[in-house]
């Protein structure tokens, strides 16, 4: 049989001298499908950029001011709360504008006046108020302690020095100090002659010892019997509020100089001294809120200042600073905070356009104007950021608790 011609069941096969092979086709991309890729891949980054640059932004303005709101709010709650104790044991018109020696550090004078704005010597950022806020903590009445008498001799059980020691209507309200533990100093007081005085001048002295109805004291003031003495506690508080560099910051003017020069001190002597406690408050404003009806007074705020008048008194000169101190029974109070960064504007870098225009105002605005500090002198200038204002009134209870006084 031949080797290239078979017959099979009558079929004829017909062998092929080589195998037949197939090749098979090879896979990949292109150079322009590569490139096709690239740009959509990137066009897809840009598009994610832009959306996180722009989250981003909404980010930090949803958070500057959430932090602005936050700041602000526990500021003016601080404040407040510090307003409403203000004058605790020295707000009777027998005392009240009097000058105390050896309350605040150094022993200088102080006025003494439940709040002051602006006072003398306390500096703060230009175009903004101060507070100079005074209180006690004693326990008792705020009248003071009639004074009954002081003892020839003396009481032996305390002290053998006659001025020192004052027989007084309730010895109970003071305090000497108790070792503990804990500690409890003694509390300060002052007296004050049943006349008062023009110029009114006392002098604040601790109390050594209680032997009952005796009280004796560090020094004392001779031929003060038929006056009172009143008790500013353990820890009476001088605290004066200023804004520097753009935070709200607070002094302990017992403990540290609060007009102490700053010039040459070092930044960790200045936060010392003026402590730092909210961040971001770029302005406080504060007015008086006055009783200006003709003498009686009746108690009722009839419009508001920064400043005090002395008000004419039936009972003569000595009381007219007293007298117009009573009629300043509260004080609407304002403060701005600032959101923590600046943003930027849809034509940055052209620095045209900006977050706001308008300086925030509040209802002292007529006579107590807001304004707002550059941080820089181009970008980011006070209309790159958001404001927040929180502004109340404040009713001084321990001035309105004494009615509308005879005596103004």
């Amino acid at each position: 049989m031949s080797n290239s011609l078979q017959h099979r069941h009558g079929r004829v096969f017909h062998r092929s001298a080589t195998p037949e092979t197939t090749v098979g086709r090879a896979g990949g991309f292109g150079l322009v499908e590569l490139m096709v890729a690239m740009v959509i891949g990137l066009l897809g980054v840009i598009v994610m950029m832009q959306m996180f640059e722009r989250y981003e932004q909404q980010k930090r303005t949803t958070t500057g001011g959430d932090d602005a709101l936050s700041t602000g709010a526990i500021a003016m709650n601080g404040i407040q709360r510090e307003l409403q104790h203000a004058g605790w044991g020295l707000t009777n018109v027998q005392v009240l504008g009097c000058n105390l020696t050896n309350l605040i550090s150094g022993g200088a004078a102080i006025a003494l006046r439940p709040v002051t704005i602006n006072p003398a010597g306390i500096t703060g950022d230009a175009n903004t108020d101060t507070l100079l806020i005074i209180t006690g903590n004693g326990n008792g009445s705020v009248e003071g302690d009639l004074i009954n008498s002081q003892p020839a001799a003396g009481d032996p059980a305390l002290s053998a020095a006659s001025p020192n020691v004052y027989d007084v209507q309730a010895s109970a309200m003071f305090s000497p100090a108790v070792a503990g533990p804990p500690a409890v100093p003694a509390d300060r007081v002052f007296a004050a002659p049943g006349t008062r005085a023009n110029p009114c001048n006392v002098s604040m002295t601790t109390v050594t010892g209680v032997n009952r109805p005796n009280v004796a004291v560090t020094a004392g003031v001779a031929g003060i019997s038929g006056g009172r003495l009143f008790n500013l506690g353990s820890a009476p508080s001088v605290r004066a509020y200023a804004i520097r560099n753009g935070n709200l910051t607070v002094c302990d003017y017992v403990a540290r100089d609060c007009a102490a020069d700053t010039s040459s001190m070092t930044a960790a002597q200045v936060n010392a001294l003026w402590v730092p406690i909210a961040e971001n408050i770029v302005s406080m404003r504060a007015e008086y809120g006055l009783d200006t009806t003709a003498a009686p007074m009746d108690g009722i705020v009839d419009g508001w200042a920064g400043t005090i008048a002395a008000a004419t008194s039936p009972r003569g000169a000595a009381f007219n600073t007293a007298c117009g101190l009573m009629r300043a029974s509260a004080v609407r109070l304002a403060l701005v905070a600032r959101s923590s960064q600046p943003e930027k504007t849809l034509d940055w870098p052209a620095l045209t356009r900006h977050v706001t225009t308008n300086v925030p105002t509040w209802l002292g605005s007529a006579t107590a104007p807001f304004t707002l500090p550059d941080p820089n002198g181009t970008w980011p200038t006070w209309q790159d950021f958001r404001y927040k204002v929180f502004q109340t009134v404040i009713p001084l209870r321990n001035i309105t608790s004494q009615g509308a006084v005879p005596e103004c």
